[in-house]
């Protein structure tokens, strides 16, 4: 087990965009839900990050998780999360966002749980850095011989407060990084 200490405001919050953001905490994830489990491979590590988070107008507002994005020195990279949750109800359930692709998904299967919305666009593509490499999830909704390869992004939701956690699957032997949202700097972390 390890912990992560926040180097940046952890205890205020920081405003980015429409909301306002505040470092809880960072761990490694472990199991799953009925709904997902994070798999990766040997060598790397599932990590979580959790955040507080509130609308800078008090009332609900539209969230755009896609702006989420973790950013290594080390490796020169610009991750996107692996999923990104919100607690609903009573605080302790957490639940994802609809995952969309840039494709009209026809396989019955396929459309329980992706969509295919062009109106949302994918803002993880905004937020290049020059030098670094953007590292993201790219899935095959094809066959071996006939593939079709995307990387699943999240739908917007309407939120005024709760907790948001981002989940990321990095080397075991990243120590250090920082998390962004836009290109606000919200969370500087180093694992200890």
């Amino acid at each position: 087990m390890f912990t992560i200490k926040s180097q940046l405001y952890s205890q205020e919050y920081i405003p980015a965009d429409n909301f306002k953001f505040r470092f809880i905490k960072a761990k490694k994830a472990v199991g799953g839900n009925y709904y997902y489990t994070i798999k990766t491979p040997k060598g790397v590590r599932k990590t979580q990050v959790r955040f507080k988070m509130q609308s800078l107008s008090g009332k609900k507002d539209d969230f755009d998780p896609n702006k989420f994005y973790l950013v290594t020195d080390n490796y020169k990279w610009r991750v996107r999360p692996i999923d990104v949750r919100h607690n609903y109800a009573a605080g302790w359930i957490f639940i994802g966002f609809e995952y969309l692709v840039d494709f009209q998904p026809t396989d019955k299967k396929l459309k329980e749980w992706l969509s295919y919305k062009p109106e949302v666009k994918n803002t993880f593509d905004d937020y290049k850095i020059d030098g670094y490499k953007d590292i993201r999830t790219n899935i095959n909704f094809g066959t071996k011989r006939k593939p079709k390869m995307s990387s699943p992004y999240l739908n917007h939701r309407e939120l005024k407060s709760c907790k948001i956690d981002l989940y990321f699957s990095l080397p075991k032997n990243l120590k250090k990084f920082r998390i962004y949202y836009g290109k606000t700097l919200i969370a500087d972390t180093e694992v200890k």
